[in-house]
């Protein structure tokens, strides 16, 4: 049976949607040749989303903004914005009908405070003056930096190690003073843990929430896991780093599991891998390791900008058949710190996959 989509105008005033003018109230029943430009358009989703474009399956109008947007993509697209609609981005490449292109980049190698995926949530922890009273310290170092400057989420959508996103905000610490939040008057040192204000809080009592990786183990180890009935398909891979690495640094590793039971064991030792489930690793110790196994007539240098104090190398995999990550198959990539050392004295360091969502 032909799928069919319907819309409807609950705005109160005539309106227009692809080019399509709905009158306040009225019917429009879309053809097949309108699903993809209406499935893809920023307005019809928000709209969508907010219930002013009604959505019909056909036999009736569906209750939620998730549902009128799942109908009219055809399939649930995971990840979505801050206002529920679908996350629509600009591809690198054409492909599979029907596909959603993503950008992702895992944390900063070089930074444990951006290493979020395995961190833990501390809340409230009433910090201890250090005796000036500008400083206070917390029990924990190595706080999360969500919201550093030198790292980018796609739409501010951050991959978790189930398969779901969540958004920056999920891991933004907050601070208060005497049981009022404050947001001005101090910085934070992430990697100490600890809070500076400008002017004496000598006799307060300063609280914080905050999400830290100390006492983690692997704290490195970071997931590209796909949702529920869905798949990624990438085909481009970038190694991203500052031209001021070191030659040589802790291996990072990459590798691609299918079957493991994530649940269950949490992180991957060998044993797993040896026992069939790693389908792929690749080891990297050094520059040349990078530079021997990318490729390099497609590499670029991209001059320092913003907080980098140097040019940013860029090492592309150009994949001559996409890699498949597939969650029906419990197909996972996993990228870590084999020793959890973070690379010194760089001001960038990660990986960037470029892949679409079916």
């Amino acid at each position: 049976m032909a799928k069919v989509i319907k819309v409807k105008n609950n705005k109160g005033t005539d309106d227009i949607w692809v080019g399509q003018t709905i009158v306040s109230g009225a019917e429009f029943t879309l053809d097949p040749t309108h699903f993809m430009s209406w499935s893809t358009d920023s307005k019809v989703l928000t709209d969508a989303v907010t219930g002013d474009l009604g959505v019909s399956d056909g036999a009736t109008y569906l209750s939620t903004g998730s549902a009128r947007v799942d109908w009219l993509k055809g399939a649930p697209i995971v990840p979505v914005g801050s206002s529920g609609a679908p996350i629509m981005e600009h591809g690198i490449f054409t492909g599979i009908p029907g596909a959603r292109a993503l950008s992702c980049v895992t944390p900063n190698l070089a930074d444990r405070t951006t290493w979020y995926q395995k961190s833990v949530k501390v809340t409230a922890e009433t910090l201890t003056d250090s005796g000036d009273g500008l400083t206070f310290n917390s029990v924990n170092p190595y706080w999360i930096d969500i919201m550093n400057l030198k790292l980018t989420y796609s739409y501010k959508q951050i991959f978790k190690r189930d398969g779901t996103f969540g958004k920056q905000a999920d891991w933004v610490h907050s601070v208060s003073v005497n049981g009022t939040p404050v947001t001005t008057g101090f910085t934070v040192n992430f990697v100490d843990g600890t809070i500076t204000f400008g002017s004496s809080q000598s006799g307060n009592t300063v609280t914080a929430t905050y999400w830290t990786n100390n006492g983690v183990t692997q704290p490195s180890e970071w997931l590209l896991v796909p949702p529920a009935g869905h798949k990624f398909t990438i085909q481009c891979v970038e190694l991203q780093y500052s031209t001021n690495i070191p030659a040589a640094f802790d291996t990072i590793r990459f590798e691609i599991w299918a079957g493991a039971n994530l649940a269950t064991y949490g992180s991957f030792p060998d044993y797993l891998y040896d026992a069939g489930y790693g389908q792929f690793r690749a080891d990297y110790r050094s520059v040349w390791d990078i530079i021997n196994v990318t490729n390099n007539m497609s590499s670029a240098v991209i001059p320092a900008h913003g907080p980098m104090n140097h040019d940013l190398f860029i090492a592309p995999f150009n994949y001559t058949q996409a890699t498949l990550i597939d969650s029906a198959v419990g197909t996972i990539m996993r990228c870590c710190l084999v020793n959890n050392i973070p690379i010194p004295d760089v001001d960038l360091a990660t990986a960037c996959f470029y892949m679409q969502l079916i």
